[in-house]
């Protein structure tokens, strides 16, 4: 069994500090990195639903790595207009998702977490 290393797991409990009263489910990724997933997420008035899951993977080599893509439950616009190009359906870890394109190319590791890149994948989504 491969374990988390310790940056991936200070990480992991950061994100728990950050959504705190959001159920977070942590699952090995089999490479020392980790599937996180965290529940009830408000993502706006401007989605139905409004809430949802919001999942990420943490991998090996964080803090160098981004977190990217980022996904959530399938949720549709309440204007009726489509999801931007950022934005699309598909599979993750055997649910419907909608997967968010928020790359971050000038990300500093020292202090670009995953707990802050979820919390503006989050925003980003509600402002849509």
């Amino acid at each position: 069994m491969i374990s988390i290393a310790t940056a991936i797991a200070e990480a992991i409990e950061a994100v728990r500090l950050h959504f705190a009263g959001h159920p977070v489910e942590v699952v090995p990724d089999g490479t020392g990195g980790a599937f996180v997933t965290i529940e009830q997420v408000p993502i706006g008035a401007s989605y139905s639903p409004s809430v949802t899951w919001l999942g990420f993977q943490i991998n090996a080599a964080y803090p160098d790595a981004d977190v990217y893509p980022h996904y959530t439950g399938p949720v549709v616009r309440n204007d009726g207009q489509p999801h931007g190009p950022a934005i699309q359906a598909v599979p993750w870890r055997d649910r419907q998702a909608m997967q968010i394109s928020r790359r971050s190319p000038h990300r500093d590791p020292a202090v670009d977490s995953a707990a802050l890149k979820a919390e503006r994948v989050r925003r980003w989504l509600a402002d849509q």
